[in-house]
Parts: C-alpha cells; sequence; structure tokens
C-alpha cells in the first residue's frame, strides 16, 4: 500500500470521475465521492495502523516487561491504560528493521540531548530510556541473527 502512499489524492480524483462519467452524470457526484473516497481512505489506513501498532504491541510486551524489569513492567502497564505512552513504544516494537535502526539513531540523539541537560520531567525521560534499552537488545539480537549487516552501535568489527 505505501505505493499508493503518493497518489492518494489522485485515486480520489478518478473514483470521482468515474462516479461522474459511469454512475450519475452532474458534478455534485464527483464532488461528493472525490472527498469521500478520501475520507474512506483516511479511515482505512487509521485503522490498519492501530491494529498494526496492536499487534507489535502485544508481540513485544512481555519480553519488554522480562527484559527491563520493574521499570519496564511499570510502563507497560501505563501502556495499558494510555494511548499516547502505547504509540510511543510501538516505535521500538515495529517489525521493520530499518524502522527500528532509524528509530533507536533517532533516540541515541535525544540521549545525548537529555545527557546535556534538556532531560524531560517524570516519566518522560524513563519512557524514552526503556524505548533506547530494548531497540539496542532487538537491534543486537537482529544483528546476531543476521552477522552479515554491519553494526552502527560500538565498535567496528574490522580486523588487521
Amino acid at each position: 500500500m505505501w505505493f499508493l502512499g503518493l497518489y492518494r489524492f489522485y485515486i480520489s480524483l478518478a473514483a470521482g470521475a468515474a462516479a461522474f462519467f459511469f454512475l450519475w452524470h452532474t458534478v455534485w457526484a464527483w464532488l461528493l465521492v472525490t472527498p469521500g473516497v478520501r475520507l474512506a481512505w483516511f479511515f482505512a489506513e487509521r485503522a490498519l495502523n492501530a491494529w498494526r501498532m496492536d499487534r507489535d504491541f502485544q508481540r513485544h510486551i512481555a519480553a519488554f516487561r522480562q527484559e527491563l524489569g520493574p521499570y519496564g513492567i511499570r510502563i507497560a502497564n501505563k501502556a495499558d491504560a494510555n494511548p499516547r505512552v502505547k504509540k510511543s513504544l510501538a516505535e521500538v516494537f515495529t517489525a521493520s528493521p530499518s524502522k527500528l535502526k532509524k528509530t533507536v539513531e533517532q533516540l541515541e540523539v535525544m540521549d545525548t540531548l537529555f545527557r546535556a541537560g534538556m532531560r524531560p520531567e517524570g516519566d518522560e525521560y524513563l519512557l524514552h530510556d526503556l524505548k533506547l534499552k530494548y531497540g539496542r537488545r532487538r537491534l543486537e539480537r537482529e544483528n546476531a541473527r543476521d552477522p552479515d549487516t554491519p553494526s552502527s552501535h560500538g565498535a567496528s568489527d574490522v580486523s588487521t
């Protein structure tokens, strides 16, 4: 579906044109079907993304709790009640290794800022720290499974 991401507007216009030429021969059909298709597309994408987030969350939450101990359990329980925390955790629960790598790189940049004194208050820093730890562990496991993939974390594996 990603290849259609750039063409949503054109697909909705084409649906409106099809409604005009094949179903109802009025401009109102075109004007009503075009935003209707776009709105239906938006809700379908939203439902699909929510389903993926829930699936990834259920797949990884047990390991998150087990690996990160009482703090992981605390944040996982908070994620069950708070959709914002759940969406934040979904960044490191993604099934895509490239998205995970990009997320960990962004978390490392944020960690640098937090160490410089720009720390958020409350559980935000704990959430960030646990996401970074879990993301790094997942990347290490992925690299252990696939040794051909170079790691961007730690020392180089080049020997002389």
